[in-house]
């Protein structure tokens, strides 16, 4: 992205949210959307083939275009572009990827889906080898939100995702991308009973009622891993939310 092209459009969102012109905000929003598209097949060739967002095109949340969040989002996205340079690792890739999803599922995007060249996918065998981990946990961890794709013989993992699974921060982002694709088949209802289930996990395997009690000598900062904390942090924070809409306290 050239210069001019960077301070062009991030004069336009200025005045957009200055003014409070939606069209302005939609426009580039499409504008980014679109230049991170272009570079995650321009860039990563050998690791995505095609990407498909909602086949009748994203029907935006006004208010969520209209707010704080998603200017700091839309220039933080402009800087990420202007910025980004070759030669890129899985890493770099997954990490591109998965934080766009969040930011397209934040928008009102219902479905984006990726596709991967045959020599970019590892069988479950794999996969697992290279984590250390069994098959039994490797399947632990794809319901828990590793992704999985389903090819016509085999279920096979992007190699990404072996990568970025080691990374706390984003292993947790990959999961709660996985569940917003489920949010969106399920009724309240149904993901409470299924919140409840990895909440009760988490409280068995630490002997505690609560996230705050299992790591109340720690915070997220100060631990060797802390994926299990932000996770069942998240999931508490996840069931007060559901439990709000269904009437609960």
């Amino acid at each position: 992205m050239s210069n001019a092209i960077y301070e062009l459009t991030n004069k336009n969102i200025n005045q957009g949210y200055r003014n409070h012109e939606l069209s302005i905000i939609e426009k580039e929003t499409d504008y980014i959307m679109g230049k991170i598209v272009t570079v995650l097949l321009s860039m990563f060739p050998d690791k995505v083939v095609g990407i498909a967002l909602d086949k009748y095109g994203i029907k935006f949340n006004n208010d969520y275009l209209l707010s704080e969040k998603h200017q700091k989002n839309l220039k933080k996205w402009l800087q990420r572009l202007a910025y980004t340079e070759l030669p890129s690792s899985d890493m770099d890739f997954g990490k591109l990827k998965i934080d766009f999803e969040h930011w397209y599922y934040q928008m009102g995007g219902d479905e984006i889906q990726f596709s991967y060249p045959s020599s970019y996918l590892l069988t479950p065998k794999e996969a697992s080898d290279h984590l250390g981990v069994s098959r039994v946990t490797l399947n632990k961890y794809i319901q828990q939100g590793l992704e999985v794709v389903n090819t016509n013989s085999h279920r096979k993992i992007p190699k990404y995702t072996v990568e970025l699974w080691e990374d706390p921060i984003y292993a947790i982002r990959m999961q709660m991308n996985a569940q917003e694709k489920k949010l969106r088949d399920q009724s309240p209802a149904e993901r409470l009973e299924e919140l409840n289930y990895e909440i009760t996990q988490l409280e068995i395997k630490y002997k505690s009622g609560s996230v705050k009690e299992a790591f109340a000598a720690y915070d997220g900062d100060s631990m060797d891993d802390p994926s299990d904390y932000y996770l069942w942090r998240d999931l508490e924070n996840e069931k007060k939310e559901i439990m709000k809409l269904l009437g609960g306290s």
